[in-house]
């Protein structure tokens, strides 16, 4: 009785389920790349920020960017 408790609780029962689940109207498979084009924009963006304020900041310091070893 808990064995199918648990499967109503759950809704899938394998993995198989989730193969034809329609989220907004689109399947899985598209919901996967959505996520990997926005993790790749926000990844871009989150690196084009970081670089632009260090160009600004050395810039501004009239310092020329120096090696770690110099």
């Amino acid at each position: 009785m808990t064995f199918k408790l648990s499967q109503i609780y759950f809704i899938f029962t394998t993995n198989n389920d989730v193969q034809d689940l329609l989220i907004f109207g689109h399947n899985i498979d598209a919901w996967l790349i959505y996520v990997l084009i926005f993790f790749g924009l926000t990844s871009l963006a989150f690196v084009s920020v970081w670089l632009i304020g260090f160009l600004t900041e050395s810039r501004q310091s009239g310092k020329s960017i120096k090696q770690p070893w110099e």
